[in-house]
């Protein structure tokens, strides 16, 4: 394990006045496991424990196969653990290290039967809630490669997407086409949401046997995951010619997503960047639809998940440092049009941001 990162769990402890740290994750929440370790996992659950006293890291697994795995890939742990044994030898190394209070870093998704072997051995918990989240806004220029590796992997796909649009295919296929181009390109996996010809508030769902019929608005969220690193782009494509209300209209939405983009920035509070995107559809007359009701979030960091901290939006107390990876989406319904998307994720620099897409940032048209 690279010694940075034990560093990371020694702090922890000395952080949160604990003699043990413990960091879960589970099968849709991998993230910090990944990256304390570089190793996936695919059981229900991975753990790593660190010791103070000792220094020693422990790996606790789910999966036979995860294990091997992990031995072949882990330098410098102690030991490797079941924890389908109901947290018994979980409970035994800290039975045996004397351990009476442990920081719990779990993401709010700590099983029971971990909680009460921990309890058993005459151990204290305390949350370390946030900790790892924070140090993993800001990325090394190692880690900027990997999404960057990923988001090319959307711009490669993002064409097959707009054929599958022209040929005439449903939702299914498309996502079908993508998917497989994706997979072929090296991709571990890609969250992917489209939507076809709707004008309901819910902009972007599953896909469906819906065609694109001419003039209809077709958009997705493509975000691969390359190496353990998530990244997106957000495009939305009429189906033949766009009309000038969609013109108009997405305009707005580019215009929108320039002024968040001009504010990412070091130093710059992120609830700032938000206010500068709705402020966009504020002075057009669509402050209405920037609400909950209609939009969920104005960005969103990235890396080891598929939508991480931080969250770009008013009211929230951020404020952004070089390193960080945010995409800025202003994605909302419009009364006019129905909803549009328009998103890119961005470097933050010393001076400013770096764009890491290649796709162009306009609006579409599949003939």
């Amino acid at each position: 394990m690279e010694q940075k990162k034990v560093d990371i769990l020694r702090q922890m402890t000395e952080n949160f006045d604990v003699q043990a740290v413990l960091v879960y994750s589970c099968a849709w929440r991998k993230e910090n496991f990944r990256y304390l370790t570089g190793i996936n996992f695919y059981g229900p659950n991975a753990l790593v424990l660190y010791i103070r006293d000792t220094g020693d890291v422990y790996i606790l697994l789910s999966s036979q196969y995860d294990e091997k795995r992990t031995r072949e890939g882990i330098e410098g742990i102690k030991e490797i653990l079941p924890v389908n044994d109901g947290g018994l030898a979980l409970a035994r190394v800290l039975e045996t290290n004397k351990i009476k209070s442990i920081g719990v870093a779990d993401g709010g998704l700590f099983p029971a039967k971990f909680a009460a072997a921990i309890r058993d051995a005459g151990t204290s918990m305390r949350s370390a809630e946030g900790y790892i989240e924070k140090i993993r806004y800001r990325k090394t220029p190692e880690e900027v490669e990997k999404l960057r590796a990923a988001v090319h992997l959307a711009d490669r796909a993002f064409p097959v997407f707009v054929d599958g649009i022209s040929r005439g295919l449903n939702e299914f296929q498309i996502v079908a086409e993508v998917e497989y181009a994706l997979k072929k390109m090296g991709a571990e996996d890609n969250f992917m949401l489209i939507s076809t010809g709707q004008q309901e508030v819910y902009g972007m769902t599953p896909p469906m046997n819906r065609v694109a019929k001419p003039g209809d608005l077709v958009l997705t969220e493509l975000t691969p995951q390359f190496d353990g690193w998530w990244c997106q782009i957000c495009r939305t494509v009429v189906k033949g010619e766009p009309n000038d209300v969609q013109k108009r209209v997405f305009d707005i939405f580019m215009e929108a997503e320039d002024a968040g983009l001009a504010l990412t920035k070091p130093g710059i509070n992120i609830n700032d960047v938000a206010k500068a995107e709705n402020d966009v559809f504020r002075k057009y007359g669509y402050g209405d639809y920037i609400t909950s009701q209609y939009t969920r979030v104005r960005g969103h960091g990235h890396g080891m998940h598929l939508d991480e901290a931080p969250t770009v939006n008013e009211g929230v107390d951020l404020i952004i440092e070089e390193g960080m990876v945010i995409v800025i989406h202003p994605n909302t319904y419009n009364p006019e049009t129905g909803y549009m998307v328009m998103g890119d994720p961005v470097v933050v620099t010393k001076d400013g941001n770096r764009m890491l897409s290649t796709t162009e940032r306009k609006l579409f048209s599949a003939k």
